[in-house]
């Protein structure tokens, strides 16, 4: 059995933003300044609220959240409204224990399918502050739809044991 001061749903990856600055399915900044090449960079952000639907956990010895436990989770991507517009399919591993602090770290890999595209996400989460309310951010990369060959960050806040606030931006 798991902790109540460390959710369960901690070993997966995901983003947040404080707020959702900017709904689901509209731009945010059309271009950024020109790169070095001489071509704008059309910019992408998405704001959504996630909410955990099913979790499968494998709580390896020792037992509580521990290094080679496994979590998958199905996640619905809801809309300022709560309105369901994706999915997120999530793996997470805990990979290491802090010696000296004690933090546990997770790799993480998260798929978003959105109504209109599909973003992939993977890195490294600390499980410990995430829990402890800070924000983390995570690399991002489109793969269909309209966020296709944009790359940037997913940054995610934790808001309760099943709910996080998360935020997408892509340039490209």
């Amino acid at each position: 059995m798991r902790s109540t001061s460390f959710p369960a749903r901690l070993t997966v990856a995901g983003a947040a933003a404080a707020a959702l600055v900017v709904p689901i399915g509209t731009a945010a900044g059309a271009a950024e300044a020109a790169p070095a090449h001489g071509k704008s960079r059309h910019c992408v952000t998405v704001s959504f609220i996630e909410q955990l639907v099913t979790t499968d956990t494998t709580d390896v010895a020792p037992a509580g959240p521990s290094v080679g436990d496994v979590v998958i989770t199905e996640d619905a991507v809801l809309d300022e409204d709560r309105n369901r517009v994706g999915t997120n399919d999530i793996q997470g591993v805990i990979i290491k224990k802090d010696a000296a602090t004690g933090e546990l770290f997770s790799f993480s890999t998260a798929k978003y399918t959105l109504d209109d595209g599909v973003i992939q996400v993977a890195g490294i989460v600390n499980l410990t502050r995430l829990a402890a309310g800070e924000t983390q951010k995570l690399p991002a990369a489109g793969l269909k739809g309209r966020y296709a060959g944009k790359t940037g960050e997913l940054t995610w806040t934790l808001v309760s044991a099943t709910e996080s606030l998360n935020s997408i931006k892509l340039c490209g």
